[in-house]
């Protein structure tokens, strides 16, 4: 309960930072950090994947009501958390079992960024090529999820590695 309790706490800070902070930073369409993705990469092994899914969409169903994006964003959260548990159980394969935490200090750095890299490759490359509307320049579109999975991830690890103190089991 603690754990769930915690990850609360920390999906609110999150999707307060990305609403006010983070939604405001841009390159020339590039650099789109999506701090919020942490939300459901964080999200306790306990939740279900239906419930799971319904918070996806629900934090996906806000951004694309601050950012007028149509739907994007609740289509590119509920695949995320739909494939979570799948993507968790590949690199994490006790973690459900066991309700194991899967933080950096936990799991390691170099799985976390294979887990978190990967989740965020999965929701910016749904994220863009909906967005992109075509296929036009699939080499502007690649760039454009690379650059901004680099960043999502390095923003998303220094805040949860740096935080880590604050969020204990």
């Amino acid at each position: 309960m603690r754990q769930l309790n915690t990850w609360l706490i920390w999906s609110f800070v999150l999707l307060i930072l990305q609403s006010f902070i983070i939604n405001k930073i841009q390159l020339y369409g590039f650099l789109n950090p999506y701090l919020y993705v942490g939300i459901f990469l964080l999200a306790p092994s306990s939740i279900s994947k239906f419930s799971l899914v319904l918070i996806g969409a629900s934090v996906g169903a806000w951004l694309d009501f601050q950012l007028l994006t149509g739907g994007i964003h609740l289509m590119a959260s509920s695949l995320l958390c739909y494939l979570k548990p799948g993507l968790l159980d590949f690199v994490v394969p006790r973690a459900d079992e066991d309700s194991l935490p899967f933080t950096p200090a936990d799991i390691g750095l170099v799985k976390w960024m294979f887990y978190s890299s990967i989740g965020i490759i999965i929701h910016h490359s749904y994220l863009f090529i909906i967005d992109s509307h075509s296929f036009n320049a699939p080499l502007l579109l690649i760039w454009r999820i690379i650059i901004s999975t680099i960043a999502s991830s390095l923003l998303l690890t220094s805040v949860v590695y740096f935080a880590k103190p604050q969020v204990e089991r």
